[in-house]
């Protein structure tokens, strides 16, 4: 497997620390409220947040992944990695990182990938979906805690 695409993507929401860190890393299980690239999401481990927490979730065309929380720390960030998975990832992490900003909280995600053999050399071809993807997930989240 060659190596990972790295991808990072940043969103400013106008929503307390705290909120959003308990939308995003607490309500681990529910992604599918707020990010229009979930279709469904749910817990599928007896832990409900910190490391070794899985959640399985369905995209709206077509198949699903379960991830599982591999790093925490509590109120600051954490790193989920890719445990199975019906499209062909090869290789896959993620970790957000919360900032306070006056009120505000700065969310940042950053994003490895790798497509298994045979398909590794479309993982290039695929940056820029992928990081739309991840924007949306953002906006979404966004939104969703303007909502509330």
């Amino acid at each position: 497997m060659g190596k990972p695409i790295y991808l990072k993507v940043e969103k400013t929401i106008d929503r307390p620390l705290e909120m959003v860190w308990e939308t995003v890393a607490l309500g681990f299980g529910n992604v599918s409220d707020y990010n229009p690239e979930v279709k469904d999401s749910r817990l599928v481990s007896d832990r409900r947040s910190g490391i070794g927490t899985r959640r399985h979730c369905d995209f709206p065309k077509k198949g699903y992944i379960v991830e599982e929380i591999t790093e925490w720390v509590d109120k600051d960030s954490f790193k989920v990695k890719f445990i199975e998975s019906s499209i062909p990832m090869g290789f896959l992490e993620s970790k957000f990182s919360f900032k306070s900003r006056e009120g505000q909280t700065l969310v940042i995600q950053e994003f490895w990938y790798r497509m298994k053999a045979p398909f590794g050399w479309m993982s290039g071809l695929m940056k820029g979906k992928m990081e739309s993807t991840l924007e949306s997930g953002l906006l979404g989240l966004e939104n969703h805690l303007n909502r509330n």
